[in-house]
């Protein structure tokens, strides 16, 4: 029996800052880039904990406010591009926490139909 699987994307680093076990939602930073030597897209992101990961920016609308904004599915990325993702800036957000007894991994669906699967790191602030 032989397993194929795409071998470990060194480049994708994802961590977040410990929350109370309550909070119902977490945001997600680090980076994501795409390990494949052509153009491809992220067609969702999931979770073990969460019910769902979307995309998030933050803009700053006409009156000066920052605002988050959601970034819709499919994200395209060009060969080696990364999306760097930090406070005040793009990142995950995981919404609808559904339990939380294990190591949170996050999930990527390539178009290419690769799977990625990360674990978030908890750093302290």
């Amino acid at each position: 029996m032989f397993v194929f699987c795409h071998k470990s994307n060194p480049n994708l680093s994802l961590w977040t800052f410990p929350v109370p076990d309550e909070a119902k939602t977490i945001a997600v930073y680090g980076m994501i880039q795409n390990p494949f030597g052509n153009e491809v897209s992220i067609l969702s992101l999931e979770s073990n904990q969460y019910k769902t990961v979307e995309f998030h920016t933050m803009e700053i609308d006409k009156e000066g406010i920052k605002r988050m904004r959601r970034i819709d599915f499919p994200i395209l990325l060009q060969p080696n591009e990364r999306i760097q993702m930090e406070r005040g800036g793009t990142h995950l957000m995981l919404l609808d926490k559904q339990n939380g007894n294990e190591n949170l991994m996050i999930t990527i669906q390539y178009s290419n139909g690769k799977l990625e699967t990360k674990r978030v790191e908890k750093k302290s602030l």
